[in-house]
């Protein structure tokens, strides 16, 4: 019985991975992805490049604010024997690129919204934790914690970027959608304008 059980939870499991990875591959977003099922996961079904772009930064941000204790953590682990004015340089990089990453995610919303063609690309290479981890490796001092912190936030940069590169046929299918709507417009104007009074 037991056995029986096993089988049907693995065979349910195989089928849950077999669906992710197969509207991963669907996603017209995440055709250049390193790691198509997490941005599947992240765009979310979205239907155009706008939609699928916030919702995988909004994921991402829900990601990252899980890692704030991670980040603000490291001050109160770092080696003793480090000096105070290290210690505390140390602890304030790593709180400061975990602000950064917050704050360049929020900047990078507002651009999808307002000028996707700004410095989008530029804030989403910055949203890491290297600078923290840089930091540790100066002094010698290794934190699991924030060594997977730093692992997940380059991973989930990579899924920003790759989704970050389809804004332009983005904005191609919009102009394509925007001239259809106008030379339907013109038709109708011309069928009014020559059709003959009643």
């Amino acid at each position: 019985m037991a056995s029986t059980k096993t089988t049907i939870c693995f065979t349910l499991a195989l089928l849950a991975t077999a669906a992710i990875l197969s509207t991963a591959a669907d996603n017209p977003f995440c055709a250049t992805s390193d790691d198509q099922a997490l941005c599947g996961q992240l765009t979310n079904g979205a239907h155009t490049w706008a939609e699928a772009m916030i919702n995988a930064l909004n994921g991402v941000m829900d990601k990252a604010r899980a890692g704030k204790s991670v980040a603000y953590g490291v001050g109160s682990k770092l080696p003793v024997s480090l000096k105070d004015l290290t210690r505390k340089s140390i602890d304030g990089t790593c709180r400061q690129a975990y602000d950064n990453i917050i704050d360049n995610i929020k900047q990078c919303i507002g651009f999808v919204k307002n000028d996707p063609f700004s410095s989008l690309d530029t804030y989403l290479s910055a949203t890491t934790f290297s600078d923290c981890t840089d930091g540790l490796q100066e002094f010698g001092v290794s934190l699991p914690e924030v060594a997977d912190f730093d692992k997940e936030m380059l991973k989930l940069s990579s899924v920003l970027l790759a989704v970050a590169q389809k804004k332009a046929s983005g904005l191609y299918s919009l102009i394509e959608e925007w001239n259809e709507d106008d030379e339907f417009s013109q038709g109708r104007s011309n069928v009014r304008a020559t059709t003959p009074p009643s």
